[in-house]
């Protein structure tokens, strides 16, 4: 399967990688609904020249090799684990927010792209996500104790959630 049919992303639970997940699309099973017009490429990414010392070109390239990706992935791998890292490093979450933001602004993503600011407030992002699927409002009330267990969801949460509990594993 070609790599424009794929894609790979880090599973990360905090700043442990946890694995990857891997989503591949199947063109032949979906014939009917695509466009026979092939879309336009948008170009997120710029080429960018480094000088490399020869012998940490030669570890890059082992390291490639052992991991089944190119050079140039395991680059980018790199350095997109790298500057993570120095974002989280900044302690003040409005800061790390406006550095993320500001990098998120200038680039131009594809529609698979997670941008730099779902990693700098990933964590609040996770808790809005947990207000709004419990209280159905993006902050945190105090369930009553007789409360029934959807006393604040809506009426369409609680069908969906019915029908989508035989997806899960």
């Amino acid at each position: 399967m070609t790599e424009q049919r794929s894609r790979t992303f880090p599973v990360r639970q905090g700043t442990v990688l946890d694995g990857e997940f891997t989503i591949r699309i199947k063109p032949e099973s979906l014939s009917e609904l695509v466009d026979k017009t092939p879309p336009k490429k948008i170009k997120s990414d710029r080429k960018f020249n480094i000088r490399i010392r020869q012998h940490d070109i030669l570890l890059l390239d082992a390291l490639a090799d052992q991991q089944d990706v190119t050079r140039s992935t395991l680059i980018n791998v790199l350095l997109h684990d790298f500057l993570r890292d120095e974002l989280m490093s900044v302690q003040d979450d409005d800061a790390r927010a406006l550095l993320a933001l500001t990098a998120d602004e200038q680039a131009s993503y594809d529609a698979l792209a997670q941008p730099w600011v779902y990693d700098a407030i990933g964590s609040d992002c996770r808790h809005l996500l947990r207000s709004i699927l419990e209280f159905n409002s993006p902050h945190e009330r105090m369930p009553e104790p007789d409360a029934p267990e959807n006393a604040f969801n809506s009426e369409t949460f609680i069908g969906l959630k019915s029908k989508l509990k035989g997806l899960k594993k």
